[in-house]
């Protein structure tokens, strides 16, 4: 006869406290103790999801697609993490405030609601969208804002949407680990550029895929939106690309959705992407134990089919959005397009390590970046568009001064920029120094570019649109119409610079920006001042011919009789002081 006292104990407890044992991996408490939509929780839809639940490694990197529930993953790890161990602090991190309140209150806190007692959960405990108390640990979920990143000591870091956080938050956060005993790292993220975020930690890591072999053939593979892999009966062959298929090829009737498959690289049979018998993570460096790395890919889990990539891709066309649909749809990087410079685009100007030195007397321009380490360029050319870049050179802030002064007295120094902001004295001083021929540029919008006069309505400097200044130079090295010597050792470093920027396209009324990644693109800076420069001295040469109306010019080249000339072919903003003859200004 059961002991009706020890079942009404037995079935109290079960409701008040949750099933663990030392044992059991975090993928399984999910599983015993944790709902989802009223249903116990299972990995069922997303296999290959148990892996990245179990691992406690100290530093990881997970690259990812949208739509594959990862999210979910990362908030059940951290609620279980820190149910199951006492007196620990974690800190959830995502990119800005707006993405923080909404995963706060439309994924975190509905699972505290529908699992208070698998977490510990405490009627007494008032918990807030920032922080939560989950039995004597606690979950601290940010906006990555400095004063979290810097106040706030923590055993766990777990970084969300990497790509889209300032990346020098993440390093500030990964400080607050150094009391701990753990200091474990983890960071998720769909991608953006190679060498990027969360690229740039994967990369570095073991480089886990999740692979299947094929039944027929025994052969192991990572399945990929390529030919190799897309069966598309009857138009496979008239495609150079999977990306070359467009939405009309739906309407011609030369594509059947339903009639495509995933396919073995080898045997080319059909593989069961539901075959999970057949389906591991297989890292790619194995003696990387210091580094973890997952790549998840769509075809990394069954629901996600060829079908779904194909008219995902075509809706990513009609936006003309290539870049999303490689970042989101199959979790790879994009730096196609003119959105970045390629390391072969730059390599193919570069034209010597050794400085390429002009003949004497010749107009040199110049480009300062200013920093506590300060990068100038020099140049010689024609215009802004065909510009010989034959020298490259770094020196300390200090150092400044006494470094142009030795450069003016070498070269014939004309014209340039240094960067006006934030060391403006220093800007300044080196404009005096150089009797106003260095002219101190400040970044503006658009195609805007005019001279910014003091009290005494002398120029004091001169404000440039930041994004066609940064365009001008992007278009030089893309188009192979300037060139790059004089770089010496540092060939990887102004690499590494000219990579370092990538072009965003605006919406709506807004201009496209360049936007840096690793805090590295002071070439790409300096070259722009050194463009400010160069059209500074056309703006000088030109503007003293005329007396100035307003603040905007237009200016256009002609070559004759092989003597560069430049004339005024639309005098927006100026009214002519002299005769028209006089209206052409012949450079060199």
């Amino acid at each position: 006869m059961s002991n009706q006292y020890l079942a009404g104990f037995i079935k109290d407890a079960t409701k008040r406290y949750n099933k663990d044992s030392s044992g059991m991996s975090h993928g399984q408490f999910m599983c015993i103790n944790t709902t989802l939509n009223k249903k116990q929780f299972t990995f069922d839809k997303y296999p290959f999801q148990r892996a990245i639940a179990d691992d406690m490694h100290e530093n990881l990197d997970c690259m990812k697609p949208s739509q594959v529930g990862l999210t979910e993953i990362q908030i059940r790890k951290a609620l279980s993490i820190l149910t199951r161990t006492d007196n620990r602090s974690l800190i959830y991190t995502m990119p800005n405030d707006k993405m923080f309140k909404r995963i706060s209150k439309t994924r975190i806190q509905p699972i505290l609601q529908s699992d208070a007692k698998a977490f510990r959960l405490s009627g007494d405990v008032k918990n807030s969208m920032g922080l939560m108390q989950i039995g004597s640990s606690f979950m601290y979920v940010t906006g990555s804002t400095e004063g979290d990143a810097t106040s706030i000591n923590a055993d766990f870091i777990f970084n969300d949407e990497v790509d889209l956080t300032d990346q020098s938050m993440l390093a500030l956060f990964n400080s607050r680990l150094q009391g701990s005993d753990l200091r474990i790292r983890q960071r998720f993220s769909t991608p953006t550029y190679n060498g990027f975020g969360i690229h740039k930690g994967y990369a570095a890591s073991d480089q886990h895929e999740f692979m299947i072999k094929c039944r027929a053939c025994n052969h192991w593979q990572i399945p990929l939106f390529t030919k190799e892999f897309i069966r598309i009966p009857g138009l496979t062959d008239r495609v150079n690309s999977l990306i070359d298929l467009e939405p009309r090829l739906l309407d011609d009737g030369l594509i059947d959705l339903d009639a495509l498959h995933i396919t073995c690289e080898k045997c080319r049979r059909r593989l069961n992407m539901a075959d999970y018998d057949s389906r591991a993570w297989v890292a790619k460096y194995p003696n990387r134990t210091h580094h973890r790395g997952y790549h998840v890919r769509p075809f990394s889990t069954h629901t996600l089919d060829a079908k779904y990539v194909v008219t995902q891709l075509f809706d990513y066309k009609r936006r003309n959005n290539l870049k999303g649909f490689h970042n989101t749809v199959l979790g790879e990087t994009y730096d196609q397009g003119n959105s970045r410079l390629t390391q072969e685009q730059i390599e193919a100007v570069m034209i010597q390590d050794s400085v390429a030195e002009p003949a004497k007397g010749h107009p040199v321009f110049i480009g300062i970046d200013v920093g506590a380490t300060c990068h100038i360029v020099l140049a010689i050319g024609p215009d802004v568009d065909n510009l010989m870049v034959f020298r490259f050179e770094t020196c300390s802030a200090d150092n400044l001064s006494l470094k142009i002064k030795g450069l003016r007295e070498q070269y014939n120094i004309v014209s340039g920029g240094i960067d006006r902001y934030p060391y403006t004295p220093t800007s300044n001083a080196i404009r005096d120094q150089s009797f106003g021929l260095i002219m101190p540029i400040e970044y503006g919008k658009g195609r805007e570019f005019m001279p910014i006069k003091d009290e005494f309505l002398e120029q004091s400097a001169v404000r440039a649109g930041r994004t066609a200044m940064l365009d001008t130079v992007a278009n030089g090295i893309r188009n192979g119409s300037w060139k790059l010597a004089g770089y010496r050792d540092d060939k990887s470093t102004l690499t590494t610079h000219l990579m370092d920027m990538v072009r965003e396209e605006g919406t709506g009324e807004d201009e496209a920006t360049w936007v840096k990644l690793n805090e590295n693109d002071h070439y790409f800076h300096a070259l722009a001042f050194l463009v400010a420069g160069v059209r500074n001295f056309d703006f000088q040469s030109f503007a003293g011919d005329y007396q100035h109306v307003d603040d905007s010019i237009v200016m256009d080249d002609f070559d004759l009789d092989d003597t560069k000339i430049w004339a005024a072919t639309d005098l927006i903003g100026f009214e002519p002081a002299t005769a028209r003859g006089k209206n052409i200004i012949t450079r060199y």
